[in-house]
């Protein structure tokens, strides 16, 4: 009699546990897929041919559709995303955290600008909440973006340092530097005690750019590869001086011969 009951509990507990693991399967192999009802009518290019001045609220239907391409997933891009359309890209402040698991890269992203104001986060056009740009409220964030399955990470434009005419239209997009490599004398991204750590990247006839990395990053400690290679970044600017800024040191390819041995 025990051992009949023995045997009855073990199949419940088989049973349920079978049960409990396909409703675990289903829970995570099973994505469902979201389309927005949103429609883009404006191009980022055209919303920021808008701003003449420093700032301006926007206050008539405008919505903008792109790729995010930087997200805060390795702290380089503090509460802030940049998306990029077929025209070009743009800031977007807003207050909250871990914003990659929502907005990863590749995601696409449909921002409802009505409401917003359009303006400069130091000399980078952004959208955000106020004359002073700052970021969208967290119990807000719906109200103003949506984002839809699909949507493939940006492939950047390419370019190389000796014919790069920088332009501000470029700002916030998503480009691709070949046959440079970090100058000799820096050593890591962050050294200790740096709030913005600006390193130089070079090519082998002297040209040059600076690449600006955070503080909060969690790769600041990581050292500089030697070799010459390509990079991929956001390009940024401040004081006047255009700066790229990277998601992770997985956009930098640096294995070749650097300058000195080629």
């Amino acid at each position: 009699m025990k051992m009949k009951n023995i045997i009855k509990i073990t199949i419940i507990f088989a049973s349920v546990f079978i049960l409990l693991s396909g409703c675990v399967k289903e829970k995570f192999d099973v994505t469902p897929e979201y389309v927005t009802d949103w429609e883009a009518n404006t191009t980022i290019k055209d919303l920021k041919e808008l701003l003449d001045g420093d700032f301006f609220k926007i206050d008539t239907n405008i919505v903008i559709k792109g790729v995010v391409v930087s997200n805060d997933e390795y702290g380089n891009f503090y509460k802030e995303l940049f998306i990029q359309d077929e025209t070009g890209g743009i800031g977007i402040e807003l207050d909250a955290s871990d914003l990659f698991v929502k907005y990863p890269v590749g995601r696409t992203v449909y921002v409802n600008c009505n409401g917003l104001y359009l303006g400069y986060d130091y000399d980078v056009p952004k959208l955000g909440v106020g004359s002073d740009i700052e970021r969208i409220y967290r119990a807000k964030l719906e109200d103003y973006l949506d984002i839809s399955t699909g949507g493939t990470p940006i492939e950047p434009a390419v370019y190389s340092l000796d014919n790069f005419t920088a332009a501000d239209s470029l700002i916030g997009s998503f480009i691709k530097f070949e046959n440079v490599e970090f100058q000799s004398t820096d050593t890591t991204y962050v050294y200790e005690g740096e709030l913005y750590a600006e390193r130089t990247i070079v090519d082998c006839s002297g040209n040059s750019i600076v690449l600006s990395t955070s503080s909060y990053v969690t790769f600041g400690e990581v050292e500089l590869p030697k070799g010459n290679g390509s990079i991929k970044a956001v390009l940024s600017k401040f004081n006047d001086e255009y700066q790229l800024r990277i998601n992770s040191p997985e956009d930098v390819d640096f294995t070749g011969a650097n300058c000195s041995k080629k």
